[in-house]
C-alpha cells in the first residue's frame, strides 16, 4: 500500500504540521513575487493586458497542471525527495524574476520555478493530512494557511526590497528556500512508495474522467476568482485609480486578501466536521460573491474596501482544504495525485481561462473583467453541488 510509514522523520505530530506550514509559508512568499512585480514588469517590457494575462497564465499552468504528475512521481520515488527538490527549484528560479533581462527569460523562470512550486503541494498536503490525526481537513487547512501567510507577506517584503534596493535584490530571496529545501529532505518522514511505474502508467487518467475531475473543475472556476484578485486587482488599482506601481496600498491589498484566505482554510478545517463538507464548500463559495462585488464597489484604501477584501479571502478559501480531503477520499489509491488534481489542475485551468479574461479586459474594460472573474465562484459552487449529489458518501 502507498504511503505506509517506512522511516520515521525527526518531526511528527504538531511539530511536523508546524514545520510543513513554515515551508509552505516560505515557498509561497517567493511565488507571490509575480503578483507584486507585475506592474513593474509591465513598465519594463511595455506590455499590454493580453501579454500580462499570458505571463500570469504561463506561471499558473506551470505551477499547477504538473502537480498531479509530481504527486504520482512522489508516490513512486518518495514524498520528501520530490518535495525538497520542489522547494529548491522554486526558490532559485522565481527569485531571479527581478533581474530578468528579457521577456523570454521571464517565461523560462516562471515555467521552471512554477514546476518547482508544483512539486511541493501534493507532497505537503498528503503528509499534512496524516499529521492532523482524526481531523485530516484541519491538518491540510493548517498547511494551506501557511501558504497563504507566505502569499500575504511576500508582496509586502518584495515591494519593500524593490523600493529600497531595486529589483536586483530579489535574487537574495532564494536563500531561505535553499535552507528549507535541505531541511525537508532530512527532517520529514518517508512513506513507502509504490515502486517505479512506466511513464505511460504514472498518472491514473480515471481521476480526470471521474468525480475528482469534476471537483477539480469546480475548483478551477473558484481559482479564476482568486487569480483575478491577485493579478488583476493590482493593475486595476494602478490603471483605474492612479496608484503607483510600487504603492504600499497594493501590497496591503494583496496581504489582507491572502491572510484572510489563510484564515479561511483553517475555518474550513473547523467547519467541515460540524456542518458537513457539502455545506462548507457550496455555501462558502456562493457567499464569496457578495464581498467580492463589494471590493469593486468600495473606495480603494477605505475601511469598507479592506473589510470586503477580508471577507472575500476568508470565504473563497474556506472550501480549499475540504476539497482536497474529499478528493483523497474519492481516490484512496492515489491520494497525492488526487491532491495534485485539486491543487494543480484547478489552477492550471484557471490560468488558461485567465488568458481569455485578459482579452475581455482589453476589449471591454479592466473593471468589467474583474467583475466577471469574481463571479466565477457561482458556477464553482453549482458544480461542487453536482459532485455531492452523485457521491453523497463524501458529503459529510
Amino acid at each position: 500500500m502507498p504511503h505506509e510509514l517506512r522511516k520515521q522523520g525527526l518531526l511528527k505530530g504538531t511539530a511536523l504540521a508546524v514545520f510543513l506550514a513554515l515551508v509552505h509559508t516560505v515557498n509561497d512568499a517567493i511565488t507571490a513575487i509575480l503578483g507584486a512585480l507585475l506592474p513593474t514588469l509591465q513598465e519594463r517590457f511595455d506590455t499590454g493586458p493580453t501579454v500580462l494575462a499570458l505571463i500570469v497564465a504561463v506561471y499558473w499552468v506551470a505551477s499547477s497542471v504538473t502537480q498531479p504528475l509530481f504527486g504520482a512521481l512522489a508516490e513512486d520515488v518518495g514524498l520528501r525527495l520530490i518535495g525538497a527538490l520542489g522547494v529548491v527549484f522554486a526558490a532559485i528560479f522565481l527569485s531571479l524574476l527581478g533581474v530578468a533581462p528579457a521577456l523570454w527569460v521571464v517565461f523560462v523562470l516562471l515555467v521552471v520555478g512554477g514546476m518547482g512550486s508544483a512539486a511541493l503541494h501534493p507532497v505537503g498536503t498528503t503528509i499534512a493530512g496524516k499529521s492532523g490525526g482524526r481531523n485530516r481537513t484541519l491538518g491540510v487547512g493548517f498547511f494551506t494557511a501557511g501558504g497563504m501567510l507566505g502569499f500575504a507577506l511576500g508582496p509586502l517584503l518584495i515591494l519593500y526590497i524593490v523600493g529600497r534596493y531595486g529589483t536586483d535584490a530579489t535574487a537574495w530571496l532564494m536563500l531561505p528556500g535553499l535552507a528549507l529545501g535541505a531541511a525537508v529532505f532530512f527532517l520529514l518522514p518517508q512513506w513507502e512508495p509504490h515502486g517505479r511505474r512506466p511513464m505511460r502508467q504514472l498518472f491514473d487518467w480515471r481521476l480526470v474522467r471521474g468525480p475528482v475531475g469534476l471537483l477539480a473543475l469546480a475548483g478551477s472556476f473558484a481559482s479564476v476568482a482568486f487569480v483575478t484578485f491577485t493579478s488583476s486587482v493590482p493593475l486595476w488599482l494602478v490603471r483605474d485609480h492612479g496608484y503607483d506601481a510600487t504603492a504600499s496600498t497594493i501590497g496591503w491589498t494583496l496581504a489582507a486578501f491572502s491572510l484572510a484566505a489563510g484564515g479561511g482554510s483553517l475555518l474550513g478545517g473547523l467547519l467541515a466536521p460540524r456542518l458537513g463538507r457539502r455545506t462548507t464548500i457550496v455555501g462558502s463559495l456562493l457567499a464569496a460573491a457578495i464581498p467580492l462585488m463589494g471590493v469593486v464597489a468600495a473606495e480603494p484604501g477605505s475601511p469598507v474596501f479592506f473589510l470586503a477584501i477580508v471577507a472575500a479571502g476568508v470565504l473563497i478559501y474556506t472550501s480549499s482544504p475540504v476539497k482536497v480531503v474529499v478528493a483523497q477520499d474519492l481516490a484512496p489509491h492515489a491520494p497525492a495525485a488526487a491532491s495534485g488534481m485539486i491543487l494543480g489542475v484547478t489552477a492550471g485551468v484557471a490560468g488558461a481561462l485567465y488568458i481569455a479574461l485578459g482579452r475581455f479586459q482589453e476589449t471591454v474594460g479592466l473593471e468589467a473583467g474583474v467583475v466577471l472573474g469574481f463571479l466565477m465562484v457561482v458556477p464553482a459552487s453549482l458544480i461542487a453541488l453536482i459532485v455531492f449529489a452523485r457521491h453523497p458518501e463524501v458529503a459529510r
